[in-house]
């Protein structure tokens, strides 16, 4: 048999390689989907069809915003993912989008521009968790300006662009995003301001508000143009407010989630509640606007944080204790009595699972100093004796003294 022709040897290994590229294509284990420039679906490999389901009879054609819910659901509710992907340098940053016909439930989701001359767009797939309690990612990218406040602990302002700190925040202006921050979910008048910052003055104080107000969104928004309608300090009905749309709080991603976890728990669903509390005060770096320590505005709400944070970690120590994890309720504990230093209820429990480690130094050590901070404080000391909690099996049993 003669030498194959360098053509023919040519056409054989572009053979090859279009059957090695098909089933990479097809055994890929995440979702590929290829669209055209209106979206269209050109092309999806198996996993992407199991990801997506089927198509139903009357569907019509698949399209991105078909499957994924361009400019009709978040987080593309004003966007389509291949417009995005088309007008971008390169792949857009993932984000989650919640699916009910998926098997999931929900899909995280990128995509990249493929061919700018046949304006294709690659986007990839993956399964998502619904309960993730991971906001939806809504990047400057896709919407409106975005603002981060961390609350819990000192106060972080980040925007998209990077951290907007500075003296300012200790400041009038930053004073007053504070304030907002207590007060969100709420239209706040102005006299209320006035009230809060400046009790008992004249009505020219209005004037204040109106200044510190506009200096706060140049803070917030320096390069607005003017006219424009602040992103993030909405007006309305002689007050203002932060915008729920466009502003992230970590306080609401903290309830939200403690809230989702203790629920878990009435459900009887153990592991999904620990990992829920878990990841809410991994949020919790400290007391609400820990930065303004004695602004009375802000100790309402302060207050609220830190029992939820408490009825979180009991909740994680109380799990703990049920499989013997001793040191692990007992951190959890301890985290406690730092939030609440006088609350002899919960310190007898840290003194109580020192005994039960056989740590009987310092149970010890921690009774003096309590002992010693309620007497300087109160005149008296704690409501009860050390000896009272005994030995291991005594310090067992769930302390019932209250602080």
């Amino acid at each position: 048999m003669g030498q194959r022709t360098g053509i023919e040897g040519q056409s054989d290994r572009a053979g090859a390689r279009g059957q090695l590229t098909s089933r990479v294509f097809h055994g890929f284990p995440y979702g590929i989907l290829m669209v055209d420039a209106t979206g269209a679906v050109v092309a999806e490999n198996d996993a992407a069809t199991g990801l997506l389901g089927e198509s139903e009879p009357g569907d019509g054609p698949r399209s991105c915003c078909a499957l994924l819910g361009c400019r009709t659901s978040p987080p593309l509710e004003d966007a389509c993912i291949t417009e995005l992907a088309l007008e971008s340098a390169g792949p857009l940053p993932e984000l989650r989008v919640d699916r009910e016909e998926s098997p999931h439930g929900a899909l995280w989701v990128t995509a990249a521009p493929l061919d700018v001359a046949d304006a294709r767009v690659l986007l990839h797939l993956r399964p998502g968790d619904p309960r993730d309690r991971r906001r939806r990612t809504s990047p400057h990218w896709t919407a409106a300006p975005q603002l981060r406040i961390r609350a819990l602990g000192r106060t972080v302002v980040e925007s998209a662009e990077g951290p907007i700190g500075g003296d300012w925040l200790h400041h009038r202006p930053g004073l007053l995003l504070k304030y907002l921050v207590a007060e969100r979910g709420r239209m706040v008048h102005a006299d209320e301001i006035v009230e809060s910052f400046w009790p008992g003055a004249d009505p020219g104080a209005l004037n204040n508000v109106r200044h510190f107000v506009h200096a706060l969104r140049e803070k917030l928004e320096p390069g607005r143009a003017k006219g424009v309608p602040s992103s993030f300090v909405e007006a309305g009905r002689g007050g203002y407010m932060l915008s729920r749309e466009r502003v992230w709080i970590d306080a609401d991603d903290f309830e939200e989630t403690v809230t989702a976890g203790l629920t878990a728990i009435e459900r009887g669903e153990q592991e999904g509640a620990k990992r829920l509390l878990e990841e809410a005060l991994e949020l919790y770096r400290g007391d609400f606007l820990a930065d303004e320590p004695y602004a009375e505005w802000a100790f309402t709400e302060r207050e609220r944080l830190r029992d939820l944070a408490r009825e979180s970690l009991s909740a994680l120590a109380e799990m703990a204790l049920a499989v013997n994890e001793v040191p692990e309720a007992l951190a959890h504990y301890r985290r406690i009595a730092e939030m609440y230093p006088f609350d002899t209820k919960v310190q007898r429990q840290v003194i109580a699972l020192y005994l039960r480690l056989g740590r009987r130094s310092d149970a010890v050590r921690r009774y003096h100093d309590l002992r010693v901070r309620m007497m300087r404080e109160f005149g008296t000391g704690p409501e009860f004796e050390l000896v009272e909690l005994g030995g291991p099996d005594d310090a067992a049993r769930p302390a019932t003294s209250t602080g």
